[in-house]
């Protein structure tokens, strides 16, 4: 069996999803104008998540965008309408959306054992007759510090 890329199977006419990713496209297109009218500081801010009848929703991510965007809302209105399609539309709905950053991933821990503890864990580990654990042991006490400090 070959791997396809995702891309592809999407664009395929007779995918299921290929309606999702051409909404996708669409509503990026739409982003894309919109943040070039606007200033380049608030159209960094900006995106279109959805048109649905006759209203745009617009996100932002903080309060004070929002702030900004409602006082030019009637000036959104007024270029998103001039776009194909859009003639029809009567409202433009803003919402905050706070950017969702992954938290960073913690630095592994490594254990560090004094020479000591390491010393003491290979002794437990000799005279262990449970295989597994006394490896275990065995391993964990080659987790010595070394750095001289």
């Amino acid at each position: 069996m070959s791997s396809k890329p995702v891309a592809r199977i999407l664009s395929r006419r007779d995918s299921a999803l290929h309606p999702l990713l051409e909404r996708a496209q669409y509503l990026q297109q739409l982003t894309q104008a919109l943040r070039d009218s606007l200033d380049e500081h608030l159209a960094a801010h900006v995106t279109v998540a959805n048109l649905r009848e006759q209203t745009i929703v617009v996100v932002t991510d903080t309060p004070a965008w929002l702030t900004q965007l409602r006082y030019q809302a009637p000036t959104i209105l007024r270029l998103l309408k001039t776009l194909p399609g859009l003639q029809k539309l009567q409202k433009v709905q803003l919402k905050i959306q706070p950017v969702s950053f992954s938290s960073p991933t913690p630095p592994s821990r490594r254990a560090n054992l004094s020479v000591t503890s390491a010393h003491l864990l290979e002794s437990a580990a000799s005279g262990i007759e449970d295989p597994e654990l006394a490896e275990a042991l065995y391993r964990l006490s080659q987790h010595k510090h070394t750095n001289k400090q």
